[in-house]
């Protein structure tokens, strides 16, 4: 691949980029890998590393992505698009050859999770430190690495922060993130279809495993006894080994001993609540990643959303997020003032959790329909649209994974959570009715605290 192809491959990612937004575009579009160009037959060859990003640029992005070749380039060409646990175009002395190459998975990664945006002080300088160690030198510093914390302080962020460094600085390393309860939903499911070599192949081959919240597995025994085996298969083969808990493992009593013990065979390390010196600096980060200038009334409000929330960084980013879209929303200056009316006294009480079914009763109450419709398998606009819209608020306002916002939905799949998340993150850049009930539901909901 010349210079020039190179270049211009990125001219036709920055001709994408204002069209689309920016989570889209980091998910769909970041990770495609130019290959090459076959003047002769008119063809541009790209790779992703997953089938469901072919489907997304084949079929909703198709004539986007054409738009932007043909625009850049100045011919059109039909592009063929290649996924690498397929085949991948290698050069050689002769011609360009197609060879197995291993397949390299992500389980959404959030883009915005990675080291850069990631705040370091005393609560998590530990956690961090291993972390970054262990993105550098995969199962040669730590192995496995166990973080535990409280819900909404960083474990997740690291994680994901662990895989994004790998995936751009070990390019030949499998790398898989996953809940602890998506395996355990995986495992069922390869049981009941009988294909559960199938399922220890995808988890016993791969180099590094990072999988969030193992305190889910807590009193599934057949579960618990497949990782059990996954853990020996790959710390015996040397490779890299990240888990997260809620607690520390000596907690974790519905447990196996056995397995209980090997999480804690390594480095333990521990995320707490940040002071509120490190609440202001987590805002002000996001802030910054968000091109938002921090003047002083701004600073005001910060400081009062730093001060009401102590112990969950995503609700304090959360509350952070809705000052921000209201003012937007409402024309109105970023102040401490505009900060009281949008959070009023409601996050002076942490004992209410939002949860899906708290989000789904407000769904359904601001669009007058029932719980039970909203869980069918109904389409209708008038029931699937709210349904997308509470799938969009619990990945926003929980810790839900995709598979559990799906169950909470009536058993759907996770892919079905994905799409809704991206279809209402996308539209509410445009549709000022939908930012505006969006905003109505999250600040009815955060007055129930």
């Amino acid at each position: 691949m010349s210079n020039a192809q190179k270049e211009k491959w990125s001219e036709v990612l920055e001709y994408i980029k204002p069209e689309i937004n920016s989570i889209s575009f980091e998910t769909w579009f970041k990770p495609i890998e130019f290959k090459r160009i076959d003047e002769k037959q008119g063809k541009l060859y790209i790779q992703v590393y997953k089938d469901m990003n072919k489907d997304a640029l084949e079929k909703r992005y198709n004539h986007l992505l054409s738009e932007a070749v043909e625009n850049v380039y100045g011919r059109e060409y039909t592009i063929v698009i290649r996924i690498t646990q397929e085949k991948t175009l290698v050069k050689t002395d002769e011609a360009y050859e197609e060879i197995e190459k291993p397949f390299k998975e992500e389980y959404y990664l959030n883009p915005k999770y990675n080291f850069g945006s990631f705040v370091v002080a005393d609560n998590n300088k530990y956690a961090h430190a291993a972390a970054v160690a262990v993105a550098e030198a995969p199962a040669q510093a730590y192995n496995p690495l166990f973080i535990y914390g409280g819900s909404g302080l960083g474990k997740t962020h690291l994680m994901h922060a662990i895989g994004h460094y790998i995936l751009q600085n070990h390019k030949n390393l499998n790398v898989l993130y996953v809940s602890s309860e998506m395996f355990t939903n995986e495992y069922i499911k390869a049981l009941k279809e009988k294909k559960i070599e199938e399922f220890k192949n995808k988890y016993r081959k791969i180099d590094v495993l990072l999988i969030d919240d193992i305190q889910f597995l807590e009193g599934k025994i057949e579960t618990q006894k497949e990782f059990f085996h996954t853990f020996n298969e790959l710390h015996d083969s040397n490779k890299q080994i990240v888990i997260s808990s809620d607690r520390p493992a000596n907690k974790l009593t519905e447990l196996d001993d056995r397995l209980r013990s090997r999480l804690q065979w390594n480095i333990v390390v521990d995320i707490s609540a940040p002071d509120y010196e490190t609440r202001v600096a987590i805002l002000e980060k996001k802030a910054d990643l968000e091109n938002i200038e921090v003047d002083k009334d701004l600073m005001e409000a910060i400081q009062l959303v730093a001060e009401k929330i102590k112990t969950n960084i995503r609700e304090l980013e959360g509350a952070f997020s809705r000052i921000i879209a209201f003012s937007a929303l409402m024309n109105q200056k970023k102040d401490l003032r505009l900060a009281k009316i949008v959070l009023k006294d409601i996050l002076s009480n942490s004992d209410f959790n939002i949860n899906a079914e708290f989000i789904k009763k407000e769904v359904c109450k601001y669009y007058n329909i029932k719980p039970a419709d909203i869980e069918s398998a109904k389409r209708t606009r008038n029931l699937a649209y709210p349904r997308q819209i509470a799938m969009y608020l619990c990945r926003e306002m929980t810790d839900y994974s995709l598979p559990k916002i799906g169950e909470a939905f009536g058993g759907r799949d996770h892919t079905t959570v994905l799409h809704a998340y991206e279809k209402i993150s996308k539209e509410i850049l445009t549709d000022d009715n939908l930012k505006k009930a969006v905003i109505e539901i999250q600040n009815r909901l955060e007055e129930k605290k």
